[in-house]
């Protein structure tokens, strides 16, 4: 996002009078990338205002951008029309000494150990999930696993039981027909004797 822009040829060369006012040296250009309507121009700006003592400068990264259009149609001739400059919050803070010290070697440090020591619990966490995944896949297997072994078992408990039921029931058929048997011929053997009169007049059954 732009610190600020602005447009116009007069508002544009005030700010070109700033600039030297503030500047002693002139801004350092470290690149410059020109598609033939706009110029992106990445430079150091040298910030020492001349109220103060030559030892007062700061070094501030920015990157403006200056904007082209032609003064006449098809003249060839190009104007800036508009300009952008654009600072970055961590440009400034490494142009003050004592607050750049402050950043690079206390607070950069401390994130880094933060972000360093978040990244291990979130590793941390995810073996531990991903062992957990698998462990629970196991116990799934296992059982299913017996969960068919239960049922093999079951099915052969129903078939044993059902031949048992079979077999008692023949066994049980068998013992009755041939106790039926006999008795069927316990009856046929069974004769009656012809009645004999006693002497004394009594009757009896040989």
């Amino acid at each position: 996002m732009p610190f600020f822009y602005l447009t116009g040829d007069d508002k544009i060369s005030s700010v070109y009078t700033v600039w030297q006012a503030l500047n002693r040296q002139a801004p350092i250009i470290n690149n410059i990338v020109f598609d033939g309507r706009t110029a992106v121009i990445h430079l150091t700006q040298n910030f020492s205002p001349c109220l103060f003592p030559a030892i007062v400068k700061l070094q501030v990264p920015a990157i403006t951008t200056l904007y082209f259009r032609e003064t006449e149609r098809d003249s060839g001739l190009l104007k800036i029309y508009r300009q952008e400059d654009s600072w970055t919050l961590e440009g400034l803070i490494q142009s003050v000494p004592l607050v750049s010290f402050w950043y690079n070697h206390i607070l950069r440090v401390i994130m880094g150990k933060i972000v360093t020591a978040t990244g291990d619990l979130l590793d941390a966490a995810l073996r531990h999930a991903h062992r957990m995944t698998m462990r629970g896949r196991e116990i799934q297997l296992r059982s299913r696993d017996l969960a068919i072994e239960n049922m093999e078992k079951l099915d052969e408990y129903r078939a044993s039981l059902h031949e048992n039921y079979l077999e008692g029931i023949r066994d049980w058929r068998e013992t009755y027909i041939d106790e039926e048997d006999d008795r069927e011929q316990d009856v046929g053997d069974f004769r009656y004797q012809p009645i004999k009169e006693s002497r004394n007049d009594t009757l009896y059954y040989d």
